[in-house]
């Protein structure tokens, strides 16, 4: 699953760059992407990952926070995308743990965030 992709991913000494669209795919838990994240944080020259779990309803805070825990260790890491619009179990620990995951990233200059539709996340979660 997605956790033996990251792992491949983040074998490949010279994998700049990731695009992944996972739209819909309800299967996708807190699992899958925190082992895609800290995959993925191995990967020795990734500036740009672009991942997509829209509508991934299985995800939630825990996944949030180990995906941007591993990112947030990619030492080349210079653009992050991610959209988990409509994921509904994430709330504000997840986007305040995703958020300072991130800030720990040292090249980062670039970051997308898109949180449409998640209900859960109120004033505490972007403060």
């Amino acid at each position: 699953g997605v956790n033996g992709l990251g792992q491949a991913l983040g074998q490949a000494p010279n994998l700049a760059s990731v695009h992944l669209i996972f739209e819909g795919c309800n299967n996708i838990g807190d699992d899958g992407v925190n082992g895609l994240g800290q995959a993925l944080g191995q990967a020795p020259n990734l500036a740009s990952v672009h991942l997509i779990f829209r509508g991934c309803k299985k995800i939630g805070d825990a996944g949030v926070n180990g995906l941007g825990h591993g990112l947030g260790q990619a030492p080349n890491l210079a653009s992050a995308h991610l959209n988990v619009a409509r994921c509904n179990n994430i709330g504000d620990d997840g986007v305040n743990g995703l958020g300072q995951a991130l800030g720990q990233a040292q090249n980062l200059a670039s970051v997308h965030l898109i949180f449409e539709g998640c209900n859960n996340i109120g004033d505490d979660g972007v403060n």
